[in-house]
């Protein structure tokens, strides 16, 4: 809101001002006004100062004797004044006998408007002036009487109407790059998180005589909600994490971070058991999250020189492991990290074979849509892991990359994608 008076319309000014209206009526071409109001705004340092200065350069152009802006949101949606001024095109005057008839009209009937209309009056406002854009109200001009006199004229009220297009465009204006402004720190902000959220993810497998390692994620947004890992841990054992976080962008991101940081506090602390690294990483996200967010999550850790794999499922779709053409689901575990204070978990081991190859997936593969709106589906994901027996876990990461690219195509990615791929050659 800003308001502006006339403090110069003292009692001995006042008699000038009555004879100087009376004597000269004439009106400012619109023309040299919005060269003014241009001035105004190339003179102001920030946007209220223009809209103060083109207030003022308005004022003084009508006579008035003080002048306010409403901007949207000062007033009632639904209260008198801005229902009047919608179906009404034109500066409503607004004459004493008004506010007393409303006055009475609020006390008997609605007096919910009480106060509008008592704010209102305290203006001294003669005359409201809408500020339309298209489709909306944007503001509202309040002027008090003129200097010299009860109403404004005609050509007056024109100025007024014409002044009102240019405020309204200022404010859309300003709203306009205002919102551009914030788009714009959004996404410097999206960029920021996309790019700590890649240091998180380890910037290339570990190196093994005992397997291949491979894996990618393909966000569905700038900042996903997936995550993997690979830990060099002692003895020549290497972890392998995949976790799809609920819901996306920079909510599931943070949380992604803090299931990075409890996997990799927790392994650091040295032989842990399986299942009680997922209890206390399921205590950490509890204590870290909303009541509707959690993880799933599937930690396996890779010994004995690539002859075993230890596991735990806690509620991930289950990671796939082929062994010549069959293919077996690793589900042992318990629930999805986070929702509950307290869960238990159980581990799993497998004895492993060369030429064993185990896949790890978030559910965004295989429910990656074409353009027909069809899921890639486990099917056609296992049937591509066959046609890969005796490849790398590179060479197979990379085909089921341009597989799951082939088939979603033009088609809008819902949801993030990430697969982890070890191939084991000892």
């Amino acid at each position: 809101m800003v308001a502006i008076r006339n403090d110069m319309a003292s009692m001995w000014h006042l008699p000038t001002l009555m004879v100087r209206r009376a004597v000269q009526r004439t009106v400012v071409p619109l023309g040299i006004l919005i060269s003014e109001f241009a001035g105004s705004i190339r003179r102001a340092e920030s946007f209220p100062e223009a809209i103060q200065i083109s207030l003022e350069t308005l004022r003084e152009r009508v006579g008035a004797q003080s002048i306010m802006l409403l901007d949207q949101g000062a007033l009632p949606a639904q209260g008198i004044l801005l229902k009047r001024l919608k179906h009404y095109p034109h500066p409503l005057t607004l004459a004493p006998s008004d506010f007393e008839t409303w006055k009475r009209w609020a006390s008997e009937f609605k007096p919910e408007h009480s106060a509008e209309i008592a704010f209102l009056e305290s203006t001294g406002a003669r005359i409201a002036v809408p500020l339309r854009t298209k489709n909306e109200i944007v503001g509202v001009l309040l002027l008090g009487a003129p200097n010299g006199g009860d109403s404004y004229t005609p050509a007056e009220k024109q100025v007024l109407s014409n002044s009102a297009d240019v405020f309204a465009l200022m404010i859309e204006n300003a709203r306009l790059t205002d919102r551009a402004l914030e788009q714009e720190k959004l996404r410097r902000e999206l960029a920021l998180a996309a790019e700590v959220q890649r240091r998180l993810l380890p910037p290339e497998p570990p190196l093994t005589s005992d397997a291949t390692l491979a894996a990618f994620t393909l966000p569905a947004r700038t900042v996903g909600g997936d995550y993997y890992d690979f830990l060099d841990l002692p003895d020549g054992r290497i972890g392998i994490a995949i976790a799809d976080i609920s819901g996306k962008g920079i909510a599931a991101a943070l949380l992604m971070s803090v299931v990075q940081a409890s996997l990799r506090v927790i392994s650091a602390d040295g032989d842990v058991p399986l299942s009680k690294l997922a209890e206390r990483m399921n205590g950490f996200l509890y204590r870290s999250s909303g009541s509707n967010k959690y993880a799933t999550f599937f930690y396996a850790q890779l010994e004995d020189r690539g002859r075993t794999l230890r596991y735990v499922n806690a509620g991930h779709n289950p990671p796939y492991l082929m062994r010549k053409s069959e293919i077996t689901g690793l589900s042992t575990g318990g629930t999805v990290l986070g929702l509950f204070p307290k869960v238990q978990y159980e581990e799993a081991r497998l004895d492993l074979q060369p030429g064993d190859v185990f896949i790890a997936f978030t559910d965004g593969v295989t429910e990656a849509l074409n353009i027909a709106g069809e899921e890639f589906g486990e099917e056609r994901l296992k049937d591509l892991l066959r046609g890969c027996a005796g490849s790398s876990a590179e060479a197979i990461s990379s085909k089921l990359s341009d597989r799951v690219h082939e088939w979603v195509g033009s088609a809008e990615q819902h949801d993030d994608l990430t697969v982890v791929v070890v191939a084991v050659t000892v």
